[in-house]
């Protein structure tokens, strides 16, 4: 099972940049991959063991209270 789902944000567990979690790719060994897609359009490849849940700056909030 994947530790992301497609459109989660993503870091680094070193931190820093943030990417989109792009797609999954099907694991060849223990180690599932990712695609993730940086915020200028490029795409990039990583374990998914390397990367940590990232927040938006700004959280959306989704209904008010009354």
């Amino acid at each position: 099972m994947a530790k992301f789902a497609v459109g989660a944000l993503v870091q680094l567990k070193t931190g820093g940049i943030r990417w989109m979690v792009a797609s999954q790719i099907e694991p060849d060994s223990d180690h599932p991959k990712v695609w993730c897609k940086w915020d200028y359009g490029n795409y990039s490849v990583h374990n998914e063991h390397e990367l940590r849940a990232a927040t938006d700056d700004a959280p959306r909030v989704y209904k008010k209270l009354a």
